[in-house]
């Protein structure tokens, strides 16, 4: 066993985050050696010490010298992306605002705010499940945590920032409304 094995078990299930603290001190020491042992397989290690996290992404595949693809891409269903750009939205309000480093919401607020990109329905209540369906996965992708001791309190991951450009938001959220809009005239 090496020295930085915490940190290479750590990477291949997930992101590092610096609250991770014996974890991130870790990585942070050996960055070089994990840089160099994840190469020959195709993998990066990318680490952004002032949001604090760090992961592996897969090089790009002319990068990668014809390695098959050990990172599949997955397509998000509409609610999942409409939520994942809506809160890579909220971190950057609450950034101008100049808030704390934590970026906490609720899951009414997260509720209110993804309704208005979709259709008025008859049944409120089915669309909130689905709402909160999205809130799930987000979780299992990693961009969001439930709060303990909260009830419907969640933190922002910060390594949203890394998936989602701050560019594109607001025409993808412009273009989702439009269409929402649409649906609506069309009912």
């Amino acid at each position: 066993m090496n020295e930085y094995s915490l940190s290479l078990i750590w990477l291949l299930k997930g992101v590092v985050y610096s609250y991770q603290t014996d974890i991130w001190a870790n990585l942070l020491q050996y960055e070089l050696e994990l840089k160099k042992y994840f190469a020959p397989a195709g993998l990066e290690l990318y680490i952004d010490k002032s949001e604090g996290y760090g992961y592996l992404r897969q090089v790009e595949w002319e990068e990668a010298a014809g390695l098959p693809k050990l990172v599949e891409k997955r397509q998000l269903n509409y609610h999942v992306s409409l939520l994942c750009l809506m809160l890579r939205k909220f971190l950057l309000e609450h950034d101008a605002a100049g808030g704390s480093v934590r970026a906490v919401i609720s899951g009414q607020e997260i509720v209110d705010r993804i309704r208005m990109y979709l259709p008025t329905g008859p049944d409120e209540a089915a669309q909130e499940d689905k709402i909160y369906t999205a809130v799930r996965k987000v979780i299992d992708e990693g961009f969001l945590r439930k709060l303990e001791g909260d009830e419907d309190s969640y933190e922002i991951h910060r390594i949203i920032k890394g998936f989602i450009n701050a560019d594109v938001i607001d025409e993808t959220l412009a273009t989702l409304r439009a269409y929402t809009d649409e649906k609506k005239n069309n009912v």
